[in-house]
């Protein structure tokens, strides 16, 4: 038995401030990485300073941005802040500002580069230490959320990571119908393939924007184009097919254009290039050196020129075919 007023040993008492901060921040940050597809080190990078605007002039319509600054090898970018992220950083702002009239400045520590940031009014910051919002503890509440919800997977709990939000989000806007240069704009990659790799797109998302984008563009074309082709116009469009396969490989020029490099196909980047010709790029390559070798030696200054940069376009056209060095039957000749 214990004694009236106090507490047995085996209860325990919980912290009701640090509950609600967890359970505020949680939902903050799911949101705002749900809202943007912003990286975790991007997020807790955010300050008072973060947030812009753009004025329409045709309309004076206001639009809010969000600015993200550089991460890893990306852009620096703005991203267009729908009406659910306005709520959500504006309620961010209130907590950050307290009772003050600004949002306090604070320094955040970088874990990978080990150092210090500059003050700043950063909104994330910790109920009790007033510091940025760590990774880890940022981790810990994506965890606590996912357990609170008790989500499973064939009986395995179910976790996220901050870049599980960001793949959602390249999906969700690429499933809209929304082109996949622009979300890998608002992602800040600098390459179209690594945001094709975020995304996880349905077959059948991928007939029906393909069938709507067709009878958009049916729609905005004349008339006259959408009578049957005649003989002449359909051995035509057949030709400009059978004319593109080529020694090396396979030309992708669009239907309709000439050959702007004069059927120079080793300059051409519509040249794709086949691995099975990789030992005619080997001899393109070797003699392409021996003719620079005797270029040079009789000091044939414009025939030097040429062929340099006919051997950059080689060389590339033989890494864009796998092989990683010239190893062809007329190299191994010279090496021995």
């Amino acid at each position: 038995m214990t004694r009236p007023g106090r507490r047995h040993r085996s209860e325990k008492r919980a912290d009701i401030t640090a509950v609600e901060a967890d359970g505020f921040w949680g939902w903050a940050v799911a949101a705002t990485f749900k809202e943007t597809g912003v990286r975790i080190e991007e997020l807790l990078e955010l300050t008072q300073l973060s947030l812009r605007h753009y004025v329409v002039p045709t309309t004076n319509t206001i639009v809010p941005l969000l600015h993200i600054v550089p991460s890893k090898n990306d852009q620096e970018r703005l991203i267009p802040m729908s009406p659910e992220l306005v709520k959500i950083l504006v309620e961010v702002q209130r907590r950050a500002r307290g009772t003050n009239q600004t949002v306090p400045l604070s320094s955040r520590y970088d874990p990978n580069d080990k150092t210090f940031s500059e003050m700043l009014p950063h909104r994330q910051t910790h109920w009790a230490t007033q510091n940025v919002l760590s990774y880890n503890h940022v981790r810990k509440l994506l965890v606590r959320i996912a357990s609170h919800a008790r989500l499973s997977d064939g009986g395995s709990p179910v976790t996220f990571t901050p870049h599980d939000f960001r793949r959602q989000f390249a999906t969700e806007l690429v499933g809209a119908g929304l082109p996949l240069h622009i979300v890998s704009t608002l992602l800040g990659h600098l390459n179209l393939e690594t945001t094709r790799g975020y995304t996880a797109v349905f077959p059948e998302h991928v007939i029906d924007a393909h069938h709507a984008f067709i009878e958009r563009r049916r729609q905005t074309r004349p008339d006259r184009e959408n009578r049957p082709a005649t003989p002449n116009e359909w051995e035509e469009f057949e030709q400009h097919f059978l004319l593109r396969r080529v020694a090396l490989g396979t030309c992708h020029r669009p239907y309709a254009t000439p050959c702007v490099h004069e059927h120079a196909c080793i300059k051409c980047r519509f040249l794709q290039v086949d691995p099975a010709q990789s030992g005619r790029l080997e001899d393109m390559t070797v003699n392409a050196e021996e003719r620079l070798e005797e270029a040079r030696s009789h000091q044939w200054l414009g025939e030097v020129r040429a062929l340099e940069q006919s051997l950059i376009h080689l060389r590339k056209r033989r890494d864009e075919a796998g092989q990683p060095g010239v190893t062809g039957p007329r190299q191994q000749a010279h090496s021995k």
